[in-house]
């Protein structure tokens, strides 16, 4: 579909108060883009389009967004169909495909402590500006993962971490010998049918791409999301990019009853549920204060008190995980709602406008899909 053909529709007839707060967000400012899917029972039912993609192009069904965090769960299921396979198990150590990856107690750390962010791990460099201004190669930047001393004892916290991720990912390589964007196409996108997601893109893509604002090392050739060695870097705990309609149909992926699954309903199970024991507490984003963080294997879960990108009218069975480029998948199995929401302001230019703004659309969703008819 040409870049200029903007198709917009909402067959609920219910959304049309979500669709004029989006288009605010962009004619305030706050945004230059965005876009909003939207399916009820596993059927598409709506679908928006807001502002401009990148300078001098409006987004529109053809515009690719960088998904930032979102990037773990395709991550991660790339890992569970290898576990599937059985190449890997989510209690193999690390350190066992990984020798390097030794002292400080990292003999504990396992796969399973990775996709759930109980490794210990640092979230990532602490000079993450500056490996992206010297153009550091992927794999140098997980390697110093290697380096920085654990945060606490694997299993005992929650600590949210690309480090964590991105050492998954290599695991998963080092078990086949494959590199890991093959993988996860081999795997996972080309068995969805997820035509507009690549990991990473190719250089003949970029002009689909949106312009994320308020980024890492911003205005240089080195920019996160923007630049073409962002893009090429396939780091696998924010790399992939996706149209907005593409992002509805990987969550719908792992919705109960999903009539299309990549994965058996085992994996799916345990992605969706948590793997935490209940036990790890922590923050995310630091908001929640320091209380249980529920994970699955990749997802982010909701719990009765909320979690961030999930609004304050989901359920407590409702799964799916933020982007910091402004982005959020939701399933819901209670309501039998899931949304994907795009845009393209990052959590740096202001954290709190961008909670604000992810969960003004969730909550608008479910409020407007759960209300009464009379």
């Amino acid at each position: 579909m040409d870049q200029g053909d903007v198709v917009s529709f909402d067959h609920t007839g219910r959304l049309r108060g979500v669709f004029a707060r989006i288009a605010r967000f962009v004619a305030e400012g706050e945004v230059n883009g965005a876009a909003l899917a939207v399916a009820v029972a596993g059927e598409p039912v709506a679908l928006g389009f807001w502002g401009t993609a990148r300078p001098g192009q409006a987004a529109g069904p053809a515009t690719l967004w960088p998904l930032a965090s979102i990037s773990k769960v395709y991550t991660a299921a790339t890992v569970m169909a290898l576990v599937e396979r059985g190449v890997l198990t989510l209690s193999l150590p690390v350190h066992a495909l990984l020798p390097r990856f030794t002292g400080d107690g990292r003999e504990a750390v396992t796969l399973r402590h990775l996709l759930t962010h109980t490794s210990g791990l640092i979230y990532e460099s602490p000079e993450m500006e500056e490996t992206l201004l010297r153009k550091t190669p992927l794999d140098a930047i997980v390697d110093e993962a290697l380096t920085h001393p654990l945060q606490f004892q694997p299993g005992s916290r929650f600590g949210y971490s690309d480090y964590g991720i991105a050492l998954a990912a290599r695991v998963a390589s080092l078990a086949t010998g494959r590199p890991f964007p093959d993988l996860m196409r081999e795997l996972v996108l080309e068995p969805a049918g997820l035509t507009d997601t690549v990991f990473p893109p190719p250089p003949a893509l970029y002009p689909r791409v949106a312009t994320v604002a308020g980024v890492l090392a911003e205005g240089t050739d080195a920019a996160m999301y923007n630049s073409p060695y962002a893009l090429a870097l396939a780091h696998p705990a924010f790399g992939v990019v996706a149209s907005v309609e593409d992002l509805l149909r990987f969550g719908l992926l792992f919705r109960p009853g999903a009539g299309h699954r990549i994965l058996a309903e085992a994996t799916v199970r345990a992605m969706t549920t948590d793997q935490t024991g209940g036990e790890a507490r922590g923050s995310l984003l630091g908001v929640g204060g320091d209380g249980p963080v529920p994970w699955g294997l990749g997802f982010a879960l909701n719990r009765p008190t909320g979690q961030v990108g999930f609004g304050d009218l989901c359920s407590p069975r409702a799964f799916g995980h933020p982007g910091a480029s402004g982005c959020v998948v939701v399933v819901d199995p209670d309501h039998d709602v899931a949304l994907a929401f795009v845009s393209n302001r990052h959590l740096n230019a202001d954290a709190q406008r961008w909670i604000f703004r992810l969960s003004v659309v969730v909550n608008g969703v479910l409020a407007a899909l759960t209300a009464r008819d009379d």
